[in-house]
């Protein structure tokens, strides 16, 4: 790995010719020969025009670099449009997760309207499971300028099945989680512009609230030139160039509005901060190139960081849901976020250690976007054999899943791991294989003698309590080699397995600040399950 910058420029420079086109694989190939933080330099510091022919070939690549199974067939969209309208030219209701105030066509012509709407109702038809994104239509917009409708849909198709919500939230308990989260990130990592916005408001839930909007800063006022610009970046990295730049909009907003007697000052005081806001962003003035520089000068502000505090916020947001009253207790009881009856009778069947009681204890304990997919039993030790290799060879493209062993004294405990166990063999960007790999969302459990959950550490702090750091040693999630396999470190392991899967150990660590998940804490396995989401 490690390829030459220069050759990707050189290919990008490609029109829409058929060179340009049978370049699109040489492009392909540039971008997976490069080390993470070289493509990150890329596109971060190439300033290119809205009319640059380069998206045409760039934004298809680095959607399809995201993909963990693949692009759709070849007429596989044209043949489902043919399947969900009876005259493709109509398309009369949008699906329900479209925000239907923020229909966004960003000058598209007639026939691209008609192409966004019939994008649109093929991904509702192909992905049932998404209840509210509002990204998605500005999104089909902005993809039907620069590729084909087909490339358009599968280009998004790779978004919206980001397993780790890299891109797409796609639930209006996650959109609000992401307002909270830039809102958290603003006050922590922008001190001043976000003392400032408090000069225009009367309480401090005023600016709280100002922040439900933040994601149409970007995507509805914004110029086209800093829009397109903007998504050239989170293409390759993800939704937090989205977070960054709506923090870098407050710290601009806050300097220009900093004497009260200036006119955006006035336009705050007179017509309200929102107002303020969005008429600052339609006339805002720098350059893309400077707004960007802005939003990535902002320090101290990892993607861990990050994705602890939304993965906080979503938990809090989720216990909320289920103490707010009799509604949301009766809805417990639906199958509205449960595995299908099938699915429960599956792994009923199939499994040694989990009841569907359990089973469904455990699903009360998951992320909130991993209910919407359904659970398979993929690995069991009764029917796949003792080996780690076999164990990794049928488990690692399966991200989340759930870690289950019972012991020879009957005692039931795991994990849930976050993230795919293939993880183990890959690099970091300095090129060294990573020793540990996992996210905050992991975390441990006991079903029998009792059943009890404990989160990664990260999740107890106190409410503003952000700014203590957290030692390495409680950041140790997942580990594995071909002899061991590893849940949690520092001060001790809170499960680790033998390469026969025979033998394991538990004790504190931590990651987790965890008792011994069973009471001899050496044990033998009796069975060792995994099941796997889809």
């Amino acid at each position: 790995m490690g390829g030459n910058l220069a050759e990707l420029q050189d290919l990008l420079k490609a029109g829409k010719s058929k060179e340009g086109k049978r370049r699109r694989s040489s492009v392909r190939y540039a971008i997976l020969q490069l080390f993470p933080s070289q493509v990150k330099t890329f596109v971060r510091e190439n300033d290119w025009s809205p009319t640059n022919s380069i998206r045409s070939h760039l934004w298809f690549e680095l959607c399809r670099h995201h993909s963990t199974d693949g692009m759709s067939s070849e007429g596989f969209y044209s043949e489902t449009v043919d399947q969900v309208f009876e005259r493709p030219e109509e398309c009369a209701h949008l699906p329900s997760f479209v925000d239907q105030v923020n229909v966004l066509s960003y000058f598209l012509t007639e026939k691209g309207n008609l192409a966004a709407r019939r994008v649109i109702c093929v991904l509702g038809y192909t992905h049932p499971d998404i209840t509210y994104c509002p990204g998605l239509y500005p999104l089909t917009s902005l993809f039907l300028h620069y590729m084909s409708e087909e490339d358009a849909y599968n280009s998004l198709c790779t978004l919206v099945r980001s397993r780790q919500g890299k891109f797409l939230h796609q639930t209006k308990l996650g959109y609000e989680a992401a307002w909270r989260t830039v809102y958290t990130l603003t006050k922590k990592h922008a001190k001043a512009a976000f003392a400032h916005l408090g000069k225009f408001v009367k309480t401090s839930d005023q600016v709280e609230r100002l922040f439900e909007s933040w994601y149409w800063w970007i995507f509805k006022y914004l110029p086209f030139t800093h829009l397109v610009r903007v998504v050239d970046c989170y293409l390759y990295e993800g939704k937090k160039v989205l977070y960054r730049v709506a923090m870098a909009l407050v710290m601009l907003f806050a300097k220009q509005s900093a004497k009260m007697d200036s006119v955006l000052s006035q336009e705050a005081l007179n017509f309200g901060l929102r107002q303020a806001i969005q008429k600052f962003c339609q006339d805002i003035p720098v350059t893309p190139s400077k707004l960007l520089k802005i939003a990535f000068g902002i320090r101290s502000l990892s993607q861990k960081n990050i994705n602890n505090i939304l993965l906080r916020i979503e938990m809090g947001l989720k216990s909320r849901t289920l103490i707010t009253g009799p509604a949301s207790i009766k809805r417990s009881f639906s199958s509205e976020g449960l595995p299908t009856s099938q699915s429960q009778i599956n792994i009923h069947m199939s499994s040694h250690t989990l009841t569907v009681r359990e089973l469904l204890t455990l699903w009360s304990w998951l992320p909130t976007r991993v209910t919407m997919y359904q659970p398979e039993l993929v690995y069991t030790t009764e029917e796949h054999g003792c080996s780690l290799l076999t164990f990794y060879s049928r488990v690692q493209n399966y991200e989340p899943t759930l870690l289950i062993i019972k012991t020879t004294d009957d005692e039931i405990f795991g994990a849930y791991c976050s993230t795919k166990w293939s993880e183990k063999d890959t690099k970091g960007e300095t090129g060294q294989k990573r020793t540990y790999f996992g996210t905050g969302e992991t975390f441990l459990f006991t079903i029998n003698p009792e059943m009890r959950k404990y989160p990664w550490v990260g999740l107890r702090h106190q409410e503003g309590s952000e700014t203590t750091a957290l030692k390495h040693s409680a950041e140790l999630f997942m580990a594995a080699d071909n002899k061991m396999l590893t849940i949690g470190g520092g001060s001790g392991q809170a499960i680790w397995i033998d390469e026969n899967i025979r033998f394991g150990g538990t004790s504190r660590c931590d990651t987790f600040d965890n008792p011994p998940l069973s009471e001899s804490r050496n044990f033998e396995c009796k069975v060792v399950e995994v099941i796997g989401f889809k």
